[in-house]
Order: structure tokens, then sequence, then C-alpha cells
């Protein structure tokens, strides 16, 4: 069974986009497709690129609609379970298939029922439902594997008509919330290369900053496909290393870092609810971050216009929308986004605009650098900017004076004002 998904609501095209992990890029011919809180079985057989081309629609969404709003379509073949979803108002479904046997049926708050059925018949044909009510939805296809289909649900998704007002609900309310202003928490970041430095140094930030009792935990593995949400919950080792630090009860912060191996297929991001359930049933107080590195392999994007715009879509248009879907499914549970590859983009602009005299190079040997190597781990620049825009984010500091110490000594001996850059970006994503 292969399935395909798309939500025309967030739909972006990045013709070379490839996400920052240590040691296991993607291909610079994958694109950025669609993000809603679909959550994939672990051994759910997702299609690719090629093979969802295998699949092209015998009608495109938009004829089979003809003028009704698209919220989100699926294509596939064969049997699959699509979602969850959440409709924003009453809905209907549009099915097309090129044969028979096939049976769609739908979950939501009146329970599972059938709403079409098509015998084995040959030929192209299609179906619309009635008017149905609005809220949680999910999918479920019955049809052989020989049985192509499309589905369009009409109407409009939470995730898109909810985006910025979740968005500041999430983030505007108060970071620290434990015994007053300046405490800490215990956190735990799980992931690869592209995370783990600044991690390490938000320790020292946040001592450096007033905060009282921050602790942290790591747990990494190297590149993406071992150190995403899915890689780690995949990993037994890895989840066990995992789960005995959450077990004890104690973690209020849990970071993860982008991206799952297809980013274009929001089914492909199930691992972070997987950690989000089972941290929350240690510790129903839990909050979590999501952090979005810049792109890998820097110097494959010609000049910083283009590195910017691909990230740049890539976070408003993708990102943003994961993290709405994750408010919508737990609307009593903090989502943090930690944008931190903004860091990486702010830095490479004004290198080639000549005006960042700190580093040297793009790419080159430790502290005359953005980037340290060719997979583009970060340079000391870099490294102190993204654990600058972690502190912000997570504690409410005023970045002009803190970190203090020996922290802000480093800080303070770039001629670039990183402080001013850290707050600039913090602010903009406080405001959303």
């Amino acid at each position: 069974m292969t399935i395909g998904l798309k939500v025309l609501s967030v739909l972006v095209v990045l013709s070379t986009l490839s996400l920052g992990c240590a040691g296991d890029s993607q291909s610079s011919e994958q694109a950025v497709i669609a993000a809603t809180s679909a959550v994939a079985p672990n051994d759910q057989e997702l299609a690719t690129a090629d093979e969802a081309s295998s699949v092209e629609s015998f009608f495109s969404p938009e004829i089979l609609a003809d003028g009704q709003p698209v919220a989100a379509y699926f294509e596939g073949k064969g049997s699959s379970e699509l979602g969850p979803l959440v409709t924003a108002k009453d809905y209907s479904l549009i099915v097309a298939s090129d044969s028979g046997p096939l049976k769609i049926s739908i979950e939501d708050s009146d329970g599972r029922r059938v709403v079409y059925e098509r015998p084995a018949t040959e030929g192209t044909g299609s179906h619309q439902t009635g008017q149905l009510v609005g809220g949680d939805l999910s999918i479920s296809v019955e049809a052989s594997e020989e049985v192509s289909w499309l589905i369009v649900v009409t109407g409009e998704l939470v995730a898109a008509s909810e985006k910025l007002e979740n968005a500041d609900q999430g983030l505007s309310e108060p970071t620290p919330d434990a015994s007053g202003p300046g405490s800490g928490y215990a956190t735990l970041y799980i992931g690869h290369s592209f995370g783990t430095p600044f991690a390490e140094r938000l320790e020292d930030f946040a001592d450096n900053s007033g905060i009282v009792g921050h602790s942290q935990s790591i747990v990494f593995r190297g590149g993406n496909t071992n150190g995403n949400p899915e890689g780690l919950w995949n990993d037994e080792a890895a989840r066990a290393e995992i789960q005995s630090i959450l077990d004890q009860g104690k973690t209020d912060l849990l970071i993860m870092i982008c991206c799952p191996a297809d980013p274009r297929n929001p089914a492909s991001y199930w691992g972070i609810p997987k950690w989000v359930d089972y941290a929350l049933a240690q510790n129903p107080d839990t909050k979590f971050g999501l952090a979005l590195p810049w792109l890998d392999s820097p110097a494959q994007y010609p000049d910083a216009d283009e590195f910017a715009n691909n990230w740049n879509m890539l976070h408003e248009r993708l990102w943003l929308t994961v993290l709405s879907n994750l408010r919508s499914r737990y609307p009593d549970t903090h989502f943090l986004n930690i944008p931190h590859g903004a860091a990486a983009v702010e830095l490479r602009n004004r290198f080639e605009a000549g005006t960042l005299t700190d580093v040297s190079a793009l790419v080159g040997n430790k502290g005359s650098a953005i980037f340290r190597d060719d997979q583009g781990h970060p340079d000391d620049i870099l490294h102190d900017l993204g654990t600058l825009i972690w502190l912000g984010l997570i504690y409410e500091v005023d970045l002009s004076i803190y970190p203090a110490g020996d922290s802000g000594k480093r800080i303070s001996s770039y001629e670039t004002d990183l402080r001013e850059i850290a707050k600039s970006i913090v602010d903009e994503e406080n405001q959303r």
C-alpha cells in the first residue's frame, strides 16, 4: 500500500530543500508539500516522490471539488488509514476511484460509520457525501491493491483557520512557571547534532542568567534517521534510555528536533506525538520544545537569498502548521517553537552583505566561519547566537543583559551584536 497526503491550505514546494542533520543529508530534490497532525503507524509504507507520481490523480482535486473550498486531499492505492484531521466547520468528502471494490468509513464525534461504498466495477467514478459535522476526523479506506483513489475533504482545517491564534496562545504564556521568577526547568533534549551544541551550552547560559535550578539531560544520536523523533522511537536502546529519564516524572521540558526523513509527508511526523503521549503519562505538566535547525549542506545553496527563502517557507508554511496541529490536539499542553535555524539565515545574509566582520568564510576552520564543515555544523558564532535564541525562547530573560559572566564575555567579544540579533528573532517568534 502506498499513500500520498497533501493539504492545499499549506501547499509549499521547495525544490532544493535539505534539512540539517549530521551525517545524513536529505536529497536536495526533495520538496516540502504539506503538514497536518496525521500520525502514521510505525509499519506504514509512505509514498516517495517517485511512487506518488505513479498514482497521479485521474482528476485534480480542484476539478473534483468544482469550486468548493478544499481543506485537504489524499490519494493512493489500496487500503489505508488517513488522519486524524480537525475540520473547522461542516465538510463533505468527495471520492473518486478508477474501479472497485472500495469502502470509505469515517470516525468522528458520532462514532465510526460507512459513508460510501462502491462494488467491484471497472471505470472511473466519483461520489460526494452530504454535509458532515466538523471536528475531529479520521478516514478509513478499504480497497484492493489495484484500486486507485482520490479523496477530497471540502471546507477548512483548524490548522489553517486558527494557526495564528493558536500560535499566539501557545507562545504568549510565561515560560518559567515553577516556584517563581528565575526558576529553571529539568530539561531533556533528544536529537541529533544540529541541536546538541545548544542543549549543551544552555546550562551555562541559564546559570549566567539568574535562572535557578536549570538542569540538562541529553540523549544524542547522530544523523537525521537516527536523531529525529521517529528514529529515536524506533531505536530500542535510545527509546529505553529516554524513557528511563522520563519515567522519573521530573522532566519539565522535553525538546525534540525536526525533521522526519520525508518532511513532505505529514504522516512522517508520527514520532512527535508518540513522545508527547509518553512524557505526559509520566508528568502531565511536561512542556515541549520543537527545534527547527537550518538547511544542511549550506554551500549547495548558491546565495543567501535562496538559503533564506527555502528555510522561511519551511518554517512559516510547514513547521508552524505542525505546531498548530499539536496545539489543537493537545490543548492543555504547552508547545514552544525554537527556530534556531533563523540564526544561520541571518548570519549568512550579513556575511554576503559584507557586514559580518567576525568571520572570513561561509564554511571554514573552527572559529573563522559560520559553519565549521560542509555538512553545516555550527562554528562558534552560530553556536553562540543559536544558544541565545534557545535561552530567550525558553526563559524570559533580557537578552541585552543576559547571559552575564563568562558566557557574556565570549558573546561580547564579537563585533557583531549577537544579543540584538537574538532578541529580534525571539521577539518575532513571541509575537506570532
